[in-house]
């Protein structure tokens, strides 16, 4: 009995003894990740701490999306997903909310093709096209330096994301834990800070199931409209009461035609 036992755990892989990563929503992490560089390159390189390493920083690509790759003291490695800027491209994904399959292919552009799968029920889980457009871009790049840092040693990230980083924060996660190219052995934590909604209801409940016993959070003000968009069953009226839409009636009633009214519901921001 204790040579079977021995021979078990030495079978075991090496990492299993050593996990940095713990279920449950930690407020020091979290807020650590807060305290890192979100928006540019010379930010990420002039930040100092005793904490984190910066190893990676990608280009703009897509809809003007970028990722900071770090890596803790203690080996996990950190991915950072950058948030709406002020570029019309960045908004763009955004508003473009239209759902669409959590399985599917996108052409990106002439040479590159997006093939992903968000959901395990891909025939009811949807996701926002635009921050699925978004990962598409980033999609890549990520896979690449998973699976360097996977070869150095590394068997657990973080993801995270504020606002529109959020949002693509939650389809990364979904995106690895579907990707047939990544090892299993991975350890995945996410924070979305912030995060609207990416999906519909049937994706939140992939989500909730793949990073179930604490390894996923959304952490939210309850004041903040942010988290209450995209549409989906709510009117203006269901947002708090300081949103991006709060003055849109007034406006419309100061409008001679629908037609001038629909472009200024769009050009508000």
């Amino acid at each position: 009995m204790r040579r079977l036992l021995l021979l078990l755990l030495l079978s075991l892989p090496i990492h299993s003894f050593a996990q940095q990563l713990k279920a449950g929503f930690d407020p020091e992490e979290y807020l650590s990740l807060l305290g890192l560089p979100q928006q540019n390159d010379s930010s990420a390189k002039a930040f100092s701490s005793k904490d984190f390493e910066l190893l990676h920083i990608s280009p703009e690509v897509g809809l003007f999306n970028k990722w900071f790759l770090w890596k803790r003291k203690d080996g996990v490695g950190v991915i950072v997903i950058r948030g709406t800027v002020g570029r019309m491209e960045s908004w763009l994904a955004n508003f473009y909310a239209a759902m669409i399959p959590a399985r599917g292919s996108m052409q990106l552009n002439d040479s590159t093709r997006f093939d992903y799968q968000l959901a395990a029920d891909t025939a009811k889980a949807y996701v926002h096209a635009g921050w699925t457009v978004s990962l598409g871009h980033l999609a890549p790049s990520m896979l690449e330096k998973i699976k360097e840092m996977y070869a150095q040693g590394t068997r657990e990230f973080i993801i995270m994301g504020h606002s529109q980083g959020g949002a693509i924060a939650f389809l990364a996660r979904s995106y690895f834990q579907y990707n047939k190219e990544l090892p299993k052995d991975i350890v995945y934590k996410t924070y979305c800070s912030a995060a609207p909604k990416p999906g519909n209801l049937f994706y939140a409940y992939d989500f909730d199931f793949i990073t179930r016993m604490g390894w996923g959070f959304r952490v939210v003000n309850s004041e903040d409209w942010v988290p209450e968009t995209p549409f989906s069953l709510q009117t203006l009226k269901d947002f708090n009461n300081v949103n991006a839409f709060m003055n849109v009636p007034g406006m419309l009633k100061n409008r001679n035609s629908s037609c001038d009214s629909m472009a200024n519901l769009f050009i508000i921001n």
